[in-house]
């Protein structure tokens, strides 16, 4: 992902936005944070495949199952992954948390590269 599309993603964020890149982990809050992440993330994996399985929603939350497919230091890795979205009243994405199986990344990508699928 390159530092366009880092801030054509980030456009579509509310300045204000929390993003956990798993669930479970503290969020990077605010537009700064996350471009920082993302461009952390960036060189890390190439070559991305994203297959939407199932997207659902209910009111101003959004469910998106996905499938992932990126190579990580010359090795094809696939996650299975899903997203809740949280929308604000402008439409703009206010939350994004990431459920994953840890256990996945750690075989499909090493213990190392955790959250780069997510």
């Amino acid at each position: 992902m390159d530092a366009a599309r880092v801030e054509r993603l980030l456009d579509r964020l509310a300045p204000d936005a929390r993003y956990h890149v798993r669930a479970w982990q503290e969020p990077f809050v605010g537009r700064d944070a996350i471009r920082a992440e993302l461009l952390r993330q960036a060189p890390l994996f190439s070559d991305g495949c994203y297959e939407t399985v199932n997207l659902a929603s209910v009111g101003q939350t959004v469910f998106s199952e996905r499938v992932d497919s990126v190579m990580i230091a010359g090795k094809r890795a696939t996650f299975h992954l899903v997203d809740v979205f949280e929308a604000d009243a402008d439409g703009k994405i206010a939350s994004r948390r990431t459920y994953s199986d840890p256990r996945e990344n750690d075989v499909d990508s090493g213990p190392d590269s955790a959250g780069v699928g997510d």
